[in-house]
């Protein structure tokens, strides 16, 4: 088993940056709305499905004959193994629970609720055929079939029937079913435009409140957890349906406002929030995240699947957590990236320190970068070894951009401006304004000299349409305090996910000719303290990992998917058992 040693003082206080602080409104109150209604599929069915099949079989499935909550995709405190916890589906939970509304509301359309979700519907309109009983693969390979309306035909049954409430609460979720019949990328924008059409319709007929949720990363649900190809494309589709939902709202709220009508469009983050979930499982009582507990012989209250599809209870409660903190205001939006730093003890050829960055959005960036050396210290006290006279070249690609050596000697008014200039002459610093795209900053010590050095890249942009997505720091490993570090600090926001890695032997692919043969990933906090901690990617998270699209090509380098709330944090790259060679340490972020 690896051990992990405690970050050491030296190397933690150079990255001790000021924590920056999170405003919420605790007070803030969802609207009173009069009543819900919900248009869905089996994440938001509560008996229209188990009421078809009673009519037509006289069977009740979902129900306790199957160890389902009577009428609802998840356990109950009848189920096996069982939960009074919690009650019900999300929406259940966030009109009983949350919004304090009447239950006797909270009953589906069959038996003259407002719920009009069936399990197995998609987004289209009409109805869908689908097979039932046997564990739904979705609603695939059971013994008996029935038709299920999908979320079209349910708000158009609703819209022909009924005068939308004004100040009632709609919600439309649908998706999971369409990708589940097709996860290729042509069908997302097919749904995206479905939902939006849905949200315009019931816009058009009176609704002024609309809850619209994405869909989580469907490929991480248990039954995809041994079909490595099918998970991918599915959390390639929700990615996509992520981006291309939030652009068809944009149109359909524009068509709206053209047309005189104004509402107010919840969009709910799902897939950022089941990133939270399964990176920070402990923050939400969760010991296990990718199995299903039908069954087994744990509480519902610890897991986050149910069956091999849907949640537990405790589950669909995050679910009605998030909901209503983005009704009453409380949704922070995601936190972003500002600054990042890394330090290493500079050599010369393939061992300065080279950091690569991202800059994403639809609009160029204004960054300070700065190369230090003879200021580093720690606690006032100046660190050994340090570069004596550090340089700062920055590309992209093959193409040099910009070099400093001295930072007085360009840009000394502008580097001044900013308020973070160097301490000392010798170090180097540019302000440059880059468009989007990828760039590298290279440290190396003038006339080839070495030693401890330091980069830093500073977002100056007070109200950005553009982010530093994302980092990546080469250098030579070494051991003790001699080890790769890279520091970020999460910016204003609610918590974001990040994948941090670490990489070694797959540099020998890029002509590296001593990279690290297994590098080590320590992730701390801005008190120093241990977050998380991994050596080779497949040992934890692997699943997860694998969802972002950035597992790591070797086994045997490691990685950390992980929710970030604001402030300060180190990444720390080491070799295992004394290890040294060249390492890159890595930061994304997923937004």
């Amino acid at each position: 088993m690896n051990s992990h040693r405690p970050i050491s003082r030296s190397i933690f206080s150079i990255f001790l940056f000021a924590v920056l602080s999170l405003g919420a409104n605790a007070f803030a109150q969802a609207p009173a709305f009069s009543q819900v209604v919900v248009f869905g599929d089996s994440l938001s069915d509560d008996g229209n499905v188990r009421h078809l099949l009673e009519d037509q079989y006289g069977i009740s499935y979902p129900g306790g004959g199957y160890n389902y909550s009577d009428g609802r995709f998840t356990n109950s405190a009848d189920t096996d193994p069982n939960s009074e916890l919690y009650a019900g589906t999300w929406h259940e939970q966030l009109e009983r629970d949350f919004l304090h509304l009447s239950a006797g509301a909270i009953i589906n359309s069959l038996d003259g609720g407002t719920d009009y979700a069936f399990g197995g519907a998609t987004t289209g309109d009409g109805t869908s055929a689908r097979t039932v009983i046997s564990n739904p693969d979705p609603f695939v390979g059971g013994e008996l079939t029935v038709d299920v309306d999908n979320v079209g035909k349910q708000v158009g049954d609703y819209i022909a029937a009924n005068t939308p409430d004004a100040n009632a609460l709609y919600i439309v979720w649908g998706g999971g079913n369409d990708f589940f019949d097709d996860n290729s990328l042509d069908n997302v924008p097919v749904v995206a435009a479905n939902v939006a059409g849905l949200v315009q319709q019931l816009a058009e007929a009176g609704a002024r409140s609309i809850l619209v949720p994405n869909v989580p990363p469907l490929g991480l649900v248990p039954h995809y957890k041994d079909d490595p190809e099918t998970a991918a494309a599915l959390n390639a589709a929700a990615a996509s349906y992520r981006d291309q939902l939030n652009t068809s709202l944009d149109a359909t709220v524009a068509t709206l406002a053209g047309e005189g009508i104004t509402i107010t469009l919840y969009r709910f983050d799902v897939y950022g929030l089941f990133y939270r979930l399964a990176a920070n499982p402990e923050d939400y009582d969760f010991t296990n995240v990718t199995d299903s507990d039908q069954g087994g012989d744990t509480s519902p209250d610890q897991y986050l699947f149910w069956d091999d599809i849907h949640p537990t209870t405790a589950g669909h409660f995050q679910i009605a957590s998030g909901a209503f903190d983005l009704l009453s205001g409380t949704t922070q939006p995601p936190a972003r990236a500002l600054n990042f730093s890394s330090r290493l003890d500079v050599g010369v050829g393939e061992n300065v320190l080279i950091d690569g960055l991202i800059v994403s959005g639809p609009g160029p960036k204004t960054i300070l970068f700065r190369g230090l050396g003879p200021s580093l210290a720690v606690d006032g006290t100046p660190l050994a070894n340090t570069l004596a006279d550090p340089k700062l070249q920055l590309f992209q690609g093959e193409t040099l951009l910009r070099t400093n050596d001295n930072w007085k000697g360009t840009q000394e008014a502008a580097i001044n401006d900013t308020g973070l200039p160097p301490d000392n002459d010798l170090e180097s610093a540019m302000v440059v304004t880059l468009d989007p795209g990828t760039y590298t900053i290279i440290l190396s010590g003038t006339n080839n000299s070495t030693g401890n050095g330091l980069v830093e890249a500073y977002d100056l942009d007070t109200a950005p349409v553009s982010t530093l997505t994302n980092t990546s720091t080469r250098g030579f490993v070494q051991t003790d305090d001699n080890v790769l570090i890279g520091g970020f600090i999460v910016g204003d926001g609610g918590s974001d996910t990040f994948v941090v890695r670490a990489i070694g032997p797959s540099l020998a692919d890029a002509s590296i000719t001593n990279p690290l043969a297994d590098p080590t990933l320590d992730l701390y906090d801005a008190n120093g303290v241990l977050i998380k901690s991994n050596d080779n990617w497949r040992d934890a998270q692997e699943s997860l990992i694998q969802s972002t699209g950035l597992a790591p090509t070797n086994d045997a380098e490691a990685a950390i998917v992980r929710s970030l709330a604001p402030g300060n944090y180190t990444a720390v790259v080491r070799g295992k058992d004394g290890g040294t060679g060249v390492a890159l340490v890595e930061v994304y972020n997923l937004k």
